[in-house]
């Protein structure tokens, strides 16, 4: 039994075809595989993307009720500094009329 040249070029042809096979077949699944994994670390992110927001949305809701009971409280908690110089100087006026007051006592008792 003689294998003629059809015959081997027709195995060797399957042999290929057979690898080619394999190869693209091996590759379509580890390509399907990675991009599954890609998929789910991408769903993933998205959840931990909305959890982050969402902490952060309450944390700027806290901070704009402090700024607002801060708004509040200021009138009541700090001076003005107008407020400020202004008893300070009725606080100057009353201590300068208090020294005219004891100069002119202290006159009188020396005359």
């Amino acid at each position: 039994m003689e294998i003629g040249v059809v015959q081997i070029i027709a195995v060797i042809g399957s042999v290929f075809s057979f690898l080619s096979t394999l190869i693209v077949g091996s590759l379509a699944f580890f390509m399907k595989r990675t991009l599954d994994s890609y998929q789910k670390a991408d769903e993933k992110n998205a959840a931990d993307i909305k959890e982050v927001d969402k902490k952060q949305t309450e944390e700027v809701e806290k901070l704009k009720t402090q700024i607002n009971e801060l708004k509040s409280d200021l009138p009541l908690v700090y001076v003005l500094r107008e407020d400020f110089i202004r008893t300070l100087n009725n606080v100057d006026k009353q201590m300068s009329d208090m020294n005219v007051k004891l100069d002119k006592i202290l006159q009188a008792k020396i005359t």
